[in-house]
């Protein structure tokens, strides 16, 4: 099997901004076909990006017919399906919080967004990736804290659906790797530590010192960066990760080697 990206095609979410862009243009610029779902305008980006065949759909991926027809044409587009990447997310600090405490249809809306979409797009991803039969991998952006508490939890605050979701988006991507594993098909999620986007950008220029402290926490002494993750994600996603199913990749500058 060849390393490379040319000619092959994936689906994925959350390609209208941060990390989920960032994965498509480098997805695209190796020739590989992305169609993308988003809730958000099609960014110049990947409208530009090279390799530019695929398509962008502006709607929302907790749609189920509006994925299952994405998906499907997306596949008669190219005649294949190699890939699926979960990159949309939500991450509302302002409004997530104590499931003592919060409102039960922010809730709700989180787990649809962060964990439910993800799953729609497997249910219809999985057949076209059979159909194809050249294997396939599947990455899904969890968060290293759907692994376990971050130590500012209780000094920020607690993001209860959050959390919730990205663990329940690690054991989906577990289980997937042993349904999927005999057909070929891997899957794997990514567990970004502190990273700069789009979605967190606003809360460290409201407050400069959040940023400062994740950055003192993190052991590489920075924020990461889209790119960082989108590296991960190609590797997990190419022939040179061909061993590799059902893991946490943690791209988080080295916050999870201390107790």
């Amino acid at each position: 099997m060849s390393d490379g990206f040319a000619g092959k095609a994936c689906v994925m979410t959350g390609a209208g901004g941060g990390m989920g862009l960032a994965i498509a243009c480098a997805l695209r610029a190796e020739g590989c076909a992305v169609t993308a779902i988003d809730l958000k305008p099609e960014p110049p980006e990947f409208a530009s990006a090279e390799g530019a065949a695929g398509r962008y759909v502006q709607g929302d991926a907790t749609d189920e017919e509006l994925v299952a027809r994405t998906v499907a044409e997306a596949f008669d587009a190219s005649a294949r399906l190699d890939y699926l990447v979960n990159a949309a997310g939500v991450g509302w600090y302002d409004r997530d919080g104590s499931i003592a405490e919060m409102e039960m249809a922010i809730w709700h809306r989180v787990m649809e967004i962060n964990l439910t979409a993800s799953a729609l797009m497997a249910r219809h991803a999985v057949p076209f990736l059979r159909r194809t039969g050249a294997g396939g991998a599947m990455v899904h952006i969890a968060s290293v804290v759907g692994l376990r508490n971050m130590e500012n939890i209780l000094e920020n605050g607690p993001i209860d659906a959050y959390q919730a979701s990205k663990a329940g988006l690690s054991a989906l991507s577990r289980s997937l790797s042993m349904q999927l594993g005999p057909d070929g098909i891997r899957s794997n999620t990514i567990c970004p530590g502190a990273v700069l986007t789009p979605m967190t950008a606003p809360t460290y220029e409201a407050d400069p010192s959040r940023a400062d402290a994740m950055i003192a926490r993190t052991p590489l002494g920075r924020l990461g960066l889209p790119k960082d993750i989108a590296h991960a994600c190609l590797f997990l996603l190419s022939d040179k990760a061909s061993f590799i199913t059902g893991i946490d990749l943690v791209v988080d500058g080295g916050i999870m080697a201390k107790l």
